[in-house]
């Protein structure tokens, strides 16, 4: 029997959450991101990233993990965002999940939950920040009713990134949305 489990993280999960970060990453944008991105990218520099989001969290910061029978399947995590394009919308800035569980709803329980999270801190409206041409995510974010909000560059950390900021502007939307059970 399969148990999906969506818990707060803990500074304790540093290291487990920058393992998979560096995983889904590198599965992610191996035919988007530059040659480089990948050379600077590894669990060290990503365990750091998560230590600090610890010590120093972001005004209403989440980070929720999703696990499988214990193991770690997934994260998400979001906060009031410092990125002016977003204007009043909280941003999702991290939503990943382990290619083994890829396509079984965890993604969809993750962002539910965040949304959840942050509609209960007084958002009203959400939007997150896709790679242009990272079309599996746009299809999902748009399946589940997101619309193009703007675009940016995303300086970050590794490389220049051309983003397409997805958004709900009203948050139940998004939470009505994503709670309507899946078509296979």
């Amino acid at each position: 029997m399969t148990t999906l489990t969506i818990r707060d993280a803990k500074p304790s999960d540093a290291a487990e959450l920058a393992r998979l970060h560096v995983a889904v990453w590198r599965e992610t944008y191996r035919k988007l991101a530059p040659a480089d991105a990948f050379a600077a990218l590894d669990e060290t520099r990503r365990l750091a990233f998560w230590q600090d989001k610890f010590a120093h969290p972001a005004d209403q910061q989440y980070v929720l993990l999703a696990e499988i029978n214990g193991e770690l399947a997934g994260f998400t995590l979001a906060s009031t965002s410092g990125n002016v394009e977003f204007g009043k919308l909280a941003e999702i800035k991290l939503l990943y999940v382990d290619t083994q569980f890829a396509r079984q709803g965890i993604g969809r329980c993750l962002l539910t939950e965040i949304a959840q999270r942050l509609k209960n801190s007084g958002f009203t409206g959400v939007g997150l920040g896709v790679v242009e041409d990272n079309f599996p995510a746009i299809h999902f974010y748009t399946a589940l009713g997101g619309k193009e909000g703007g675009r940016y560059t995303d300086s970050g950390p590794l490389w220049l990134s051309k983003n397409v900021i997805y958004a709900w502007d009203d948050i139940d939307q998004l939470l009505s949305t994503s709670l309507k059970p899946q078509r296979r």
